[in-house]
């Protein structure tokens, strides 16, 4: 058993729509999770008490779904080893303070566009404007997958042992991803041709890669600990994403960008186990000031801080940290809550 320590707090119950009631040993108006859903119109709260309710749900109107007493007490468990544990296709749907474990398939693969094909714990299918807050997702293909997903909010959610990846966001635009736990998958973050979505107060400890940036642009993070990975940020054919103040330790590789251009890098904190940064494309490595770098020699004669010569990433495409930190500390503010410990070691190629 993996300790997992996580805050839940109490739902607060919205005052449009009515108010449905599930209960596995009886006593609510229901015993089932999707004859709720089924009954439900938008707006409606389904408030569901603690039990192991083994479905598969399909949510197909603007509903809240909302656990009476946290993840702790409260399990959707997948009884279909192909199907996503709860598919989602309205918007405006709230999921809050669930445990959701899948059945693993046998027929997940990655395609060419590297987007794993699987079922998920959640599957936003052109859903906006959705929320998931205080769940954790285990044991599926995928734990959370969010496509054509517009303006969804992820928040305080923990994604653990999921094979492939433990969030995949594609094609989703202005999605916020906050104070998130994703450790101990195959791939912990997947944004692929996604803009303006931001990835905030994460931990990403322990999958194989940490994040993956594919083809996407104008997307921040900030805040986030991405440590323990095989490989921390891998980033392909992105452009203009901005990574400031995150802390990338013990990851064997810290980033690796190719075909990636103008992606701005500033006040992150690198310690790899062999090589902090691999950069083949044209990037921007500091602004005002840059980032630090453990394996840094250079000097700070006038103690400003700042080093006195650049850090070289690749000297042969302009890859410089022109102004490196000398003794610096991030994470002062928004730093991630988590306190997770346990082993997640997995076996994946490493992309190089």
């Amino acid at each position: 058993m993996l300790p997992i320590l996580f805050f839940i707090g109490a739902a607060s119950i919205p005052a449009a729509g009515k108010t449905i009631s599930v209960d596995d040993s009886g006593g609510a108006n229901y015993t089932s999770i999707q004859e709720a859903v089924s009954s439900a119109e938008d707006g409606d709260l389904i408030l569901i008490y603690p039990g192991i309710y083994a479905e598969n749900l399909k949510v197909y109107r603007e509903l809240n779904l909302v656990s009476a007493a946290g993840p702790k007490s409260t399990f959707i468990i997948s009884n279909d080893p192909d199907a996503d544990v709860l598919y989602v296709t309205a918007d405006n749907v709230r999921i809050d303070g669930f445990t959701v474990l899948g059945l693993l398939s046998d027929t997940g693969s990655i395609s060419e566009n590297k987007w794993p094909d699987g079922p998920s714990g959640v599957f936003l299918d052109g859903a906006n404007n959705c929320e998931l807050t205080n769940n954790t997702f285990a044991i599926n293909d995928i734990g959370i997958s969010l496509q054509d997903s517009n303006n969804s909010n992820l928040h305080k959610n923990i994604a653990v042992r999921n094979y492939w990846d433990g969030i995949d966001l594609l094609n989703s635009n202005g999605c916020k991803l906050y104070q998130n736990l994703v450790a101990g998958n195959g791939r912990g973050i997947f944004i692929g041709n996604s803009t303006n979505s931001s990835l905030l107060s994460s931990s990403v400890l322990a999958n194989n890669e940490g994040i993956n940036l594919q083809a996407s642009r104008d997307c921040f993070l900030e805040g986030n600990r991405i440590c323990g990975n095989e490989l921390g940020i891998y980033v392909e054919e992105a452009k203009n994403n901005t990574l400031k103040n995150n802390i990338l330790e013990t990851n064997f590789i810290g980033v690796i960008l190719k075909e990636a251009e103008e992606n701005l890098f500033y006040e992150n904190h690198f310690a790899s186990r062999e090589q902090n940064a691999i950069d083949y494309g044209t990037n921007i490595w500091n602004s005002s000031v840059g980032n630090f770098w453990n394996d840094y020699s250079g000097k700070d004669a006038d103690k400003d801080g700042i080093g006195d010569t650049p850090y070289i990433i690749n000297e042969s495409t302009g890859s410089f940290d022109y102004r490196p930190l000398i003794g610096y500390s991030v994470l002062s503010s928004g730093s991630p809550e988590h306190n997770f410990t346990g082993n997640f070691s997995l076996s994946f190629p490493l992309r190089t």
